[in-house]
């Protein structure tokens, strides 16, 4: 299984319940569209604790989606940049990729 950890932050004039919504949506789509296999909720970061180790720079939210493996990976990553059909599923993640800021994607592989 493959992984990628979204970290970002909203622009100062986005709602993040709304925001939320449109990630809900947009996971939706890409989810009955077999790219991704699941996706957890959009978490907050928690800088006041002594585990939170990264510095100041780090941005606010996260989420992880995951992938069976590297074709489903590679698919998204493609249905990304040309949505099969053009319309709502383009919109969904315009208006996402809109809205974040200081946005870092990190992907892995589990070794088991």
């Amino acid at each position: 299984m493959i992984h990628m950890l979204s970290k970002f932050d909203l622009r100062a004039d986005i709602d993040f319940d709304e925001f939320e919504q449109d990630y809900l949506r947009f996971v939706d789509t890409i989810r009955n569209s077999d790219f991704i296999k699941s996706a957890d909720p959009i978490g907050r970061r928690i800088k006041d604790t002594p585990m939170d180790t990264a510095g100041d720079e780090e941005p606010e939210f996260y989420s992880i989606m995951s992938f069976k493996d590297r074709k489903q990976l590679d698919a998204a990553y493609e249905y990304l940049l040309n949505p099969a059909v053009p319309g709502n599923d383009k919109i969904a993640h315009q208006k996402i990729h809109k809205a974040v800021i200081n946005s870092v994607f990190t992907c892995w592989q589990d070794t088991l």
